[in-house]
């Protein structure tokens, strides 16, 4: 019979890891122009990971990320910075960018991403195109990954191994690990120069200091004590501290480590998730949700929402409420509360849902304090936390506030329910649910205590992989439709731009917001078909170009207009013209199951929609860019916010980067599905000082 070989894989608790090795050195953002503060020293872990030690950002830039690009044209990522990579930040979370001070921080590239394959880094502005600081990687880096640097020397009591290979600067793998278990005091040591009873003792794989039993071809990880790394030593050996006898040993140099093997870099601790207590009313509305009650005094009603997040960060909410109708299930009209937990703090904030719409002039889905109807915040928040990606956010309010915008909740019989999970926007408002009611539940809060819930799943965040996105041209064809479409689920709109989606966006020749390229003098026709019924908040998206990335200027104070400028759609007053109004038409699902939203490409998804315009006719809006028109520049929705994305103004059409393009469509026709991943763009626009 063969030799057996035994695997036993071990996670030592050490001291903290070294302060001072962080990996293969890259490069300082404090070398090259920066703004906003942004300073810090790069390194690579390994190929997937990049560590930031001193980083500083004074997080006052409107719309800051990490990007990441692999362009081999110039120096400097400025004006391309939009076509690389968002990367989420050391938490998993690709909200905007905060504040750092001297922190040290670990970012994992996203999807195919690695440090090979990249050539720069940077805290990229999105909203005004602008490269806060950055890094270039060198050519033909090459990352530190785990090294063999030999095996056990076989000299007393049948010490062998196969290799030996460091697998961080503190953890070490040994092969097929042989020892006959007869030396009386056998340990681990490690030390520099020869081989000495004067190293240091390394814990055994299960941690232990005890002196060493036999091994019969186990592979087992040991882990370095303290601040102690593969840099501070020359050798391994296992010592027979009586005998002063060294069994084995395996040796190596600094030079072959230092730079070549990655960093370790603690797990971050594990605290048990937020759960209901056990002697409370419970009910599971989701295997991501889960809603626990209690009715206090019989004049108001305690309640503790728990939900599963997506994504790290404060990104969320938990919707939570009484359906908008007594005997169906109705998001209209419903009385919810949206509880989620940012920089820390939990929310419970009063929503009435008048209609189906974004929240725009007191109509849509709105806050109490922001309702068209008399109401204000009903809900006191008690207390709540993300821990593990599970939130929970503990609020009361009374069961009956007499206010026009709430519904009484009954305190002894069954009342239809409506939930859901979705993304707050930037502003801290609701935007569309990713997952929401779709059968009716009922509920007794006056029942007694049933807990009908378990545990919620923890894991790792979702990765949501983007659609490639489509880029269209007016140079053989100056005429676009606009329409209203769907915003393509969790790899749409919110993945593509990076911001929370009211589930609809403007299709610019039948294709989900894709980036316009236009040349200034030249005349361009939009016919728009966005809705021209004020009355119907939900179906009235008037069509206007802007220099501001968010739309809805509608929505604007009268500061907030003069911030921003409209190239098209409004007149000088800021009042819409006729023409940019027209017949709604709308890219509906065919089938409204959550599946249909699931698709591998925009293309397979477009599949699953159909067209249905309302009676009317289109609008016609006209658009010369000029010289005063920026580089970039935005299709809005007059009514609505996140409706639209990016119009590219060059001044010839030769400045369209090199990189494959799809052809020109023609107005209402698809454009090809040669599609662009995105990627650094080469000369595009100028860098703007936010």
């Amino acid at each position: 019979m063969g030799t057996t070989i035994w695997t036993i894989v071990i996670v030592l608790i050490s001291g903290m890891a070294d302060a001072q090795y962080h990996g293969k050195l890259i490069d300082a953002f404090q070398n090259r122009p920066t703004q906003h503060q942004v300073s810090g020293t790069v390194y690579a872990v390994d190929n997937k990971r990049i560590r930031i030690v001193d980083f500083n950002y004074d997080g006052q830039g409107p719309d800051a990320f990490f990007y990441v690009g692999n362009s081999n044209t110039g120096d400097t990522p400025r004006d391309r910075g939009d076509r690389g990579t968002l990367t989420p930040d050391e938490k998993g979370s690709t909200n905007i960018l905060g504040r750092y001070s001297g922190a040290t921080i670990t970012l994992t590239l996203p999807g195919s991403a690695t440090v090979q394959n990249i050539k720069w880094l940077s805290v990229w502005c999105r909203a005004f195109a602008a490269n806060f600081g950055h890094i270039i990687i060198p050519t033909n880096t090459v990352s530190p990954a785990p090294k063999v640097i030999g095996q056990f020397s076989e000299l007393a009591h049948a010490v062998s191994s196969g290799d030996v290979t460091f697998l961080d600067s503190k953890t070490i793998k040994i092969e097929n690990l042989k020892y006959d278990g007869a030396g009386p005091d056998a340990f681990f040591l490690v030390g520099t120069g020869d081989p000495s009873g004067s190293g240091t003792k390394v814990p055994d794989e299960n941690g232990s200091l005890n002196k060493l039993n036999g091994y019969t071809g186990q592979t087992i990880t040991i882990r370095l004590p303290g601040e102690l790394t593969v840099l501070d030593i020359e050798w391994l050996s296992m010592w027979c501290i009586g005998a002063r006898q060294n069994f084995g040993d395996v040796r190596w140099t600094l030079a072959n480590v230092q730079g070549a093997v990655p960093p370790y870099i603690p797990a971050a601790p594990t605290v048990p998730a937020p759960t209901p207590a056990p002697n409370k009313n419970c009910e599971s509305l989701h295997d991501k949700l889960q809603v626990s009650w209690n009715l206090e005094n019989n004049t108001h009603i305690s309640i503790e929402l728990f939900g599963r997040l997506s994504v790290l960060g404060d990104g969320e909410y938990m919707a939570f409420g009484l359906s908008g109708k007594n005997d169906s299930l109705s998001m209209t009209n419903a009385d919810v509360t949206v509880a989620y937990v940012k920089n820390g703090m939990p929310k419970a904030d009063d929503y009435f849902l008048s209609q189906y719409a974004q929240c725009n002039q007191g109509i849509g889905v709105c806050p109490d304090v922001k309702s068209n109807r008399t109401g204000g915040e009903s809900n006191t928040v008690i207390s709540g936390e993300t821990t593990n990606l599970i939130s929970r956010v503990k609020y009361i309010r009374p069961l009956n506030t007499s206010e026009q915008a709430d519904i009484a909740i009954p305190a002894n019989q069954e009342v239809l329910i409506v939930w859901g999970i979705g993304p707050l926007n930037p502003d801290g408002l609701a935007a569309k649910h990713t997952i929401r009611a779709t059968t009716n539940k009922w509920i007794n809060f006056g029942r007694t205590a049933v807990n009908n819930c378990g545990a919620i799943s923890t894991g790792p965040p979702e990765v949501i992989v983007p659609w490639n996105v489509d880029y269209i041209t007016g140079e053989n064809n100056t005429t676009f439709t606009a329409q209203i479409g769907q915003a393509g689920g969790k790899q749409g709109y919110s993945a593509i731009t990076g911001r929370a989606s009211w589930g609809i966006a403007w299709y610019i020749n039948q294709r989900l917001i894709p980036e316009i390229y236009v040349i200034r003098g030249e005349t361009y026709t939009f016919i728009v078909e966005g809705g021209d019924d004020p009355s119907n908040n939900a179906e009235y998206h008037p069509f206007y170009i802007t220099d501001d990335p968010i739309g809805g200027y509608i929505q604007y104070n009268a500061t907030q207009k003069q911030a921003v400028k409209v190239y098209a759609g409004l007149d000088q007053n800021g009042n819409l013209v006729n023409d940019s109004v027209g017949r709604f038409c709308e890219w509906q699902l065919k089938d409204l199951s959550a599946a249909s939203t699931e698709a591998a490409t925009f293309d397979e998804f477009f599949g699953r929609l159909q067209l249905k315009c309302k009676n009317g006719t289109a609008g016609k809006l006209t658009w010369t860019p000029d010289i005063d028109t920026p580089n970039t520049v935005y299709y809005q929705c007059y009514t609505h916010r996140y409706l639209g994305w990016k119009i590219h103004v060059l001044n010839n059409y030769n400045e369209i980067p090199t990189t494959p393009m799809p052809t020109t469509a023609a107005a209402g026709t698809s454009v090809s599905t040669t599609q662009v991943v995105p990627c650094l763009i080469i000369a595009l626009a100028t860098l703007f000082t936010v």
